[in-house]
């Protein structure tokens, strides 16, 4: 009895090294939100108050009119639906062909297997700055310019997410594939029924990449949206910033990016749990 209260003991004892360092990831962690809290509060003011000296954090009056002001002044509901569709179409693009990819690379055999997928990998050192001028040569020359296709090609395949669920797939026993080969499963059958099931961790973290990273998208969409009827929510909200007949209105534009950002900040939480766990079930098996 006496050993294991000694465990218990020792299990949750708090040095002052665990203090320090929370404290400190707790200052960290205040300091990169303290901006979405301003965000936050100012877009609840009333407008002759969101300018003030000494600057005041949380309003002494709370008012919902900027997010009617945001909501009405620009067609906010679709850029919600454009940014709702193009991150939906480019998460789904990116999790089907990364699983295709990364079966063919970890379970197939076929003749250059290693050098496409070096190929691959070095294409996560081409930064995309390189590739825009012919992307967007592409996408005018097809007609796809000011559309969902063009909003949403260049990006449906993701080299990130082929060596991520890669090296997800190298870490389930080769026994569980040769037996179902033996049982008379396909390859297809296989992959589908078994291993994507199996990997349901690893595709949902890098799912929530994908969105999160289509949903902030914002040179792209800029360039390929030439009407206000396909323009994303990031870019409505600079448009709204400009098109303001007296200048930035704040209260309206901090309300417009708390509804940007939430469809993100609603993902990540009900899937933060998903997103751990899948990268830490990763393998990192070569």
């Amino acid at each position: 009895m006496a050993a294991k209260t000694t465990r218990v003991r020792q299990r949750f004892s708090i040095t002052s090294g665990d203090i320090l360092v929370h404290a400190l990831l707790l200052g960290i962690g205040f300091v990169i939100s303290m901006p979405i809290f301003v965000a936050f509060f100012t877009s609840f003011k009333i407008p002759t108050r969101v300018v003030t000296f000494p600057p005041q954090l949380i309003p002494d009056q709370w008012t919902t009119v900027n997010y009617v002001m945001a909501w009405q002044a620009t067609p906010f509901g679709r850029y919600l639906l454009n940014s709702v569709i193009q991150s939906g179409l480019i998460t789904l693009g990116q999790v089907i062909f990364s699983i295709l990819a990364a079966y063919a690379f970890s379970l197939l055999t076929f003749p250059g297997r290693n050098q496409l997928f070096y190929i691959v990998l070095g294409s996560l050192m081409v930064p995309f700055e390189l590739v825009f001028i012919p992307n967007f040569q592409f996408i005018s020359s097809m007609g796809w310019t000011d559309t969902y296709t063009g909003l949403t090609v260049p990006f449906l395949a993701s080299a990130f997410g082929v060596f991520m669920l890669r090296q997800f797939f190298l870490s389930v026993p080769t026994e569980l594939h040769d037996a179902a080969l033996i049982d008379g499963s396909g390859n297809w059958r296989y992959l589908w029924q078994i291993l994507v099931p199996l990997s349901k961790g690893s595709i949902g973290a890098f799912a929530i990449f994908a969105f999160l990273d289509a949903w902030n998208q914002y040179l792209w969409p800029l360039i390929i949206a030439k009407t206000v009827d396909m323009r994303t929510l990031q870019i409505g909200i600079r448009f709204f910033m400009t098109n303001l007949d007296r200048g930035a209105d704040w209260g309206p534009v901090m309300a417009g990016s708390i509804i940007a950002m939430g469809p993100a900040l609603a993902a990540f939480l009900l899937a933060q749990k998903q997103l751990v766990k899948g990268i830490a079930l990763t393998g990192l098996k070569g």
